[in-house]
This record gives structure tokens, C-alpha cells and sequence, in this order.
């Protein structure tokens, strides 16, 4: 995948990611995935999917 996305870009996007699946995990259920396996798992499944969405806007623009 060739992007012009940086290194520093893609930490910050993965963190917010992070962040953000793990807020609205305690919204929606109420209780996240537990241990420090499940928030792993939490944290890169939102890096991944926020990164990914941030890729799918710029295209289009």
C-alpha cells in the first residue's frame, strides 16, 4: 500500500483509534473486552478501522 500517510500520522491516528473503539465499546455494552489480551485486541481493531477510514476520505478528495 503506497500512501503519503507518515509514520508519526499513522501512531496518532492508531492511538485515537485505539481510543475511540474502547469509548464506544463501554457506551454500547457497557463493559469492554477484559484483560490485557481484549484490550489489545480493542485497540487494534480501532487503529486499524479508524486508519482505514482516514485512507477512504482522502482518496476521495
Amino acid at each position: 500500500m503506497k500512501t503519503d500517510d507518515g509514520l508519526l500520522m499513522n501512531i496518532v491516528l492508531g492511538i485515537v483509534g485505539a481510543l475511540v473503539l474502547n469509548w464506544l465499546l463501554v457506551l454500547i455494552v457497557g463493559a469492554t473486552l477484559g484483560g490485557w489480551i481484549g484490550q489489545l485486541i480493542v485497540a487494534a481493531a480501532g487503529a486499524c478501522l479508524l486508519i482505514f477510514v482516514v485512507r477512504l476520505v482522502r482518496r476521495k478528495t
